[in-house]
């Protein structure tokens, strides 16, 4: 080292920057991987013992940036006071023990970190991971994961998981738990992805961008690995009760998150998502098969002419077309679906604009036939309402893989407003349902307790209609069959609600209260209300917008709307083309009723 006041002569100023050179040299060689002697600045070779951090981290400096390499938090950058405790470059590229050659060189450098290397510093982690699933030996070179791929995937960039987004957190487990072939070597199902992504909290995070909703590790942990298969009782209720405070064995291993895994597990699932699935393919292709044979007939009957004309006919089945297609492409998840529906709007409306533009001949003044009260026209605006907001804030739910779905929540104020929404429309719907069958038993009481005075009762009649309106629609039968209050197609959507309402209302209770139900229902509780409630609510859904729309406003007969619901009454006309009989039986029961009269006198309720 230089005394104060030597000067530096040409000569001695060329023998430091020899010196210079060389352990420039040697650093690069380091890299390389080649053994490198480390040298003080006079040239001596330094002994182990004179080796520091603070000169090993200059030296490294003299050829690589490392503030701009290392900015991982393990890195020391102060050189004024130095942390013994901190990580430099040498913490990783070395190993702690023998770390230098016989003749006092430095041994050489480690491309990569291994985990035992961070295992010199970590070992408490190291021997969590060790004992667990990720710390089995792999069957083919890289199959588990390192410390440095899970901490950033970059060495000089080490980050705790804690600082990641819970979307890249989830992101990171997918990336190697959806390989199919990794997961097969070790008989892991790759059914973990998808199973999550389909989940509530996978949609949550991975579609809606809710970061507070729960990952991989938030019910797995990281170092320490929980599976609910192989862990103890403690250990999950542990983990769930973190989210879910109360939460019982029960609940935890109801398999919520991972419901199609819980579903290979269990054939009470199984069955349950085949029954419903079946039910609702057989349903839709028996509602559509009648639908598309009545336009068939209004759209190229010769011998018929629909009231609302030709060309609206035309584009209410074409857009009934588009309709199903998208559904069928979002339900197999295929690309496109979102065009589809697209098309179908902009086709009805177009047969609205071609309605509008079409010259109508002067309505007549009719004797009008009231038919429903305003008790049953407020109890039918309750179900709409509340039916409109269910379907606006959970179908994005169910097809969350439909990316302009969401948006559908800005209506309700976002993702939290819609789940308020959600939960006050099930109120107001069971609400309504309730009202209804008290409404019921007042008829029932006021009748004697006859069964007459429920007019919506199916009877052997309504089976015969059925047939002879397939018919009738195929070209079989030249007129369709007489009806009498109430058809068998307003009946068919009667108990089509009634039968599906105690479905909804109590498997959307259980998954409102998860945890209390969870925990006192059996482990298969919450899977068995989340498919009941998903599909049957998609059931209804289908139903209402190809089945009973149709048949009540779109119907080229009398689109674009029936104003029955809104009125409570249908004119002369209406009564005589849709309810021959019961009209019949009125005229027969009133005769000589003025039109004024008849305009205000109710009929019996049904």
């Amino acid at each position: 080292m230089n005394k104060p006041g030597r000067r530096h002569t040409p000569i001695r100023k060329l023998i430091y920057y020899v010196a210079f050179v060389a352990v420039a040299l040697r650093a690069v060689a380091a890299v390389a991987g080649e053994d490198i002697t480390m040298r003080a600045q006079s040239g001596a070779v330094l002994k182990p013992s004179q080796i520091d951090k603070l000169s090993i981290r200059k030296t490294c400096g003299d050829c690589h940036d490392v503030d701009a390499q290392a900015k991982s938090l393990h890195f020391n950058r102060s050189v004024a006071k130095p942390d013994p405790e901190a990580a430099d470059c040498l913490s990783c590229h070395l190993p702690k023990t023998n770390p230098f050659t016989t003749d006092g060189k430095i041994a050489k450098t480690v491309a990569i970190p291994t985990p035992a290397n961070c295992a010199q510093c970590h070992s408490d982690a190291a021997d969590v991971i060790a004992a667990g699933f990720h710390g089995r030996p792999d069957k083919h070179p890289g199959d588990h994961p390192t410390c440095v791929r899970c901490h950033s995937g970059n060495p000089h960039d080490i980050e705790p998981i804690g600082r990641k987004s819970t979307k890249s957190e989830a992101e990171l487990c997918s990336s190697c738990h959806r390989r199919a072939d990794l997961m097969g070597r070790y008989g892991k199902s790759p059914e973990a992805v998808p199973s999550y992504e389909q989940s509530f909290h996978g949609k949550a995070l991975l579609r809606f961008g809710k970061e507070d909703a729960a990952a991989c590790i938030d019910c797995h942990g990281y170092h320490e690995l929980v599976s609910p298969t192989t862990c103890s009782s403690p250990q999950m209720v542990k983990m769930c009760s973190k989210c879910h405070p109360g939460a019982k064995m029960n609940f935890c291993m109801s398999g919520a998150n991972h419901l199609r895994l819980k579903m290979e597990r269990s054939f009470a699932l199984r069955a349950e998502d085949f029954l419903f699935k079946a039910l609702t393919l057989g349903v839709m292709l028996l509602l559509v098969g009648v639908v598309a044979l009545d336009l068939r007939r209004k759209v190229f009957g010769a011998n018929f002419a629909p009231r609302s004309g030709r060309m609206v006919a035309v584009l209410v089945a074409a857009s009934f077309c588009a309709m199903i297609a998208g559904f069928a492409m979002a339900v197999g998840r295929l690309a496109g679906s979102e065009w589809a529906w697209a098309a179908g709007l902009a086709l009805m409306a177009a047969a609205f604009a071609v309605w509008f533009a079409r010259k109508k001949p002067p309505r007549k003044k009719e004797r009008l036939y009231h038919r429903f009260s305003p008790a049953q026209r407020a109890q039918h605006i309750c179900l709409v309402a509340s039916f409109v907001v269910l379907v606006l804030t959970g179908m994005p739910l169910k097809f969350a893989h439909v990316g302009w779905s969401h948006h559908l929540h800005i209506l309700f104020g976002g993702f939290a407003g819609a789940r308020i929404a959600h939960r006050i429309a099930g109120i107001v719907m069971t609400a309504t349902w309730l009202w209804h069958g008290i409404y019921l038993l007042y008829l029932w009481r006021k009748a004697a307790f006859s069964l007459h005075s429920w007019t919506m009762w199916p009877g052997k009649k309504d089976f015969l209609d059925f047939f002879d309106t397939i018919r009738h629609y195929a070209g079989l039968r030249k007129d369709p069959p007489q009806y009498a209050r109430f058809n068998w197609k307003e009946k068919f959507d009667y108990f089509a609600v009634y039968w599906g309402m105690p479905i909804m209302v109590l498997s959307g209770l259980v998954l409102w209260f998860p945890v209390f139900f969870g925990n006192r229902l059996t482990d298969l509780g919450l899977g068995v209300a989340y498919i009941a409630h998903s599909d049957e609510a998609l059931l209804a859904f289908l139903a209402i917008l190809m089945w009973h729309l149709y048949n009540t406003h779109f119907d080229p007969e009398h689109f674009p709307m029936s104003s029955v619901w809104l009125s409570g009454a249908l004119t002369e006309s209406e009564m005589e083309r849709e309810h021959p009989l019961e009209k019949a039986k009125l005229d027969a029961t009133r005769p000589g009723v003025r039109e004024s009269e008849a305009a205000t006198e109710p009929v019996p309720d049904a």
